[in-house]
């Protein structure tokens, strides 16, 4: 259903949304949904029993009887049966298309489910043996965790495939293997200087034993081929019914290029997208090092209702794994501060460039030195670019494992977005191996969102999947106890004073992703004059005990009014 309002044009007058929907008639009243438990994150009206629709917007909220005065003989009146509903999520951190292409294209397992070295390696030949034409092999994820107790190298690569290029990331997505002939094909050989913002991995004589970390993949992943338009328009095609299955109708989409937009653009057009989506391109693509500033700079081009270009992606450092986070303290028993990812006087230059284009960036920075360097560089684009105008940009710095509060007063006065990623939160096997470079210590301190948001700072949920499972009610879950899913009380606890209330993450997960996509007015909340974006969940979220609510699942998903999704089974990736 295409909306018949121009929101940016009305938020340039004096009228609200709030104002003109008071103001609609009760006859244009499409359809009611009464009889419901209905959280709506709005702070004057919390709960609710009822809604009003029409062309896909909210024209009223309160009592069943209240809004049932609306109705007239072309309302359609649904029963919510008591059912509890809220509004849908908004995930602030996500590769959907980027998922969907590595299972629809290239080589994918899924990291999470743990194997033998032996049981990847015949999964790797099957693939290999099933695309006899494909000249390069690419995809992921290996797990670390499987390969504790054995070696990962270019030799393992090279005893499954020898006569392809082949280059497999990890569970993050920072680190790649790959074998000897993926090696020779990018020119790479032990005589090779590491990279800036990253490195090769060695032996201990200083020979190759292909992994390649951060930045040491891009010379590897830039000589092997590009996806189509038309491979990323049927990805798509399939990857945003299936976050509608989770109950998402809005994400920011932290990757994109010219390929994707035109992807969207197409499926938008197509009335096929269903979803609110905030894309911020790589400046240069992260894996081919194509650039994508004429993408940038003709982003209106690409733009619709539902698809908007408002952020440049950027990276300040790595990730725990390899210790290429960049971190204000030292690595356990070394003298390591990981490394930026880029000089940074150049990412303040990027900063200042982007922000005077009126443009926002979305900067990955895992440490607190790395998410030290996006405040220096935010601070230098206010004296460039003025203080207000970059405050309104809510620049966005993604993942924040280490935060450093005595930076939260800063982060509140640039006004940016703190961006947490709960999938990596809870004691799994990612965990354990992130503890193997931070050390028992320095992990309980990992992503710490409740001083982050008890100090008033804006806070948005991102599961950056597909590194990491993009189910909302598992991240909910751990937001809320710090501990595996369904953990009882006196279970492996992850940085006990970081735990929040599960209204604070609603409200992270709803208005914090709603704010990040500066599309608060419009998305969120179950208010008159926003987006009729909702979902109806099997339980009552705040009725039932927390280490229960990783087992919720979505029954139904509306997209502007639209019914986009309906099930009655657990549904979680």
């Amino acid at each position: 259903m295409k909306n018949k309002i121009n929101s940016r044009k009305i938020f340039t007058g004096t009228i609200s949304l709030f104002a003109l929907f008071a103001a609609i008639p009760a006859s244009a009243v499409d359809t009611i949904y009464k009889n419901g438990k209905v959280y709506t994150v709005e702070v004057s009206q919390p709960w609710a029993e009822a809604f009003a629709v029409e062309n896909g917007r909210i024209v009223s909220v309160g009592s069943s009887e209240q809004v049932t005065k609306l109705k007239t003989d072309k309302t359609k009146v649904v029963d919510l049966k008591g059912q509890f509903v809220m509004p849908g999520f908004i995930d602030a951190h996500i590769h959907p298309i980027r998922s969907q292409l590595m299972a629809d294209v290239d080589f994918s397992n899924n990291a999470g489910v743990p194997v033998t070295p032996q049981e990847f390696a015949k999964k790797i030949k099957d693939y290999a043996d099933a695309n006899p034409d494909k000249t390069w092999l690419t995809g992921g994820a290996f797990s670390w965790g499987t390969f504790t107790d054995s070696k990962l190298n270019s030799d393992f690569l090279d005893a499954v495939v020898s006569d392809r290029p082949v280059v497999i990331e990890d569970e993050t997505g920072h680190i790649a293997i790959a074998n000897s002939k993926a090696l020779e094909f990018a020119g790479i050989t032990e005589d090779t200087e590491d990279p800036v913002g990253g490195y090769y991995g060695r032996e201990a004589d200083g020979s190759l034993n292909g992994l390649l970390y951060e930045t040491a993949m891009q010379a590897v992943f830039e000589k092997s081929p590009n996806y189509s338009e038309d491979q990323v328009y049927n990805s798509g095609k399939t990857v945003f019914s299936k976050l509608n299955s989770l109950g998402f109708t809005g994400l920011k989409i932290a990757q994109g290029d010219h390929l994707w937009l035109g992807a969207m653009k197409r499926l938008d057009n197509d009335q096929l997208l269903n979803m609110q989506v905030s894309v911020s391109p790589y400046e240069k693509d992260f894996y081919r090092l194509y650039s994508n500033i004429e993408t940038i700079k003709n982003r209106a081009a690409y733009e619709t209702d539902h698809v908007r270009v408002n952020s440049v992606k950027l990276l300040a450092d790595g990730v725990p794994f390899g210790q290429t986070m960049f971190i204000k303290d030292t690595y356990p028993d070394s003298d390591n501060h990981g490394l930026p990812m880029i000089p940074p006087k150049q990412l303040t230059e990027k900063v200042i460039k982007y922000n005077a284009m009126g443009l926002s960036v979305m900067v990955h920075a895992t440490g607190d030195a790395a998410a030290e360097l996006v405040l220096n560089a935010t601070e230098a684009s206010m004296q460039e670019n003025g203080i207000e105008k970059v405050r309104a940009l809510r620049n966005h710095i993604a993942h924040n494992v280490i935060v450093d509060q005595n930076d939260h007063d800063r982060m509140k006065y640039n006004n940016v977005i703190m961006e947490f990623s709960p999938s990596f939160w809870f004691p799994r096997p990612i965990v354990e191996q992130a503890e193997v470079d931070l050390g028992k210590e320095m992990l309980q301190t990992v992503w710490p969102l409740g001083p982050t948001l008890r100090a008033g700072i804006n806070v948005a949920i991102g599961s950056d999947w597909n590194q990491a499972q993009a189910d909302p009610f598992i991240n909910a879950e751990t937001l809320v106890t710090r501990r595996a899913p369904g953990a009882g009380k006196n279970d492996v606890i992850l940085g006990k004073d970081s735990a929040v209330t599960l209204a604070q993450v609603i409200h992270a997960y709803t208005m914090g992703g709603a704010y990040a996509m500066f599309m608060e007015e419009e998305l969120g909340s179950i208010r008159p004059g926003k987006r009729a974006n909702f979902v109806v969940l099997s339980q009552d979220l705040f009725k039932i005990p927390h280490n229960r609510i990783h087992k919720t699942f979505v029954r139904q998903t509306y997209f502007e009014g639209k019914l986009v999704y309906q099930g009655d089974k657990k549904v979680s990736f």
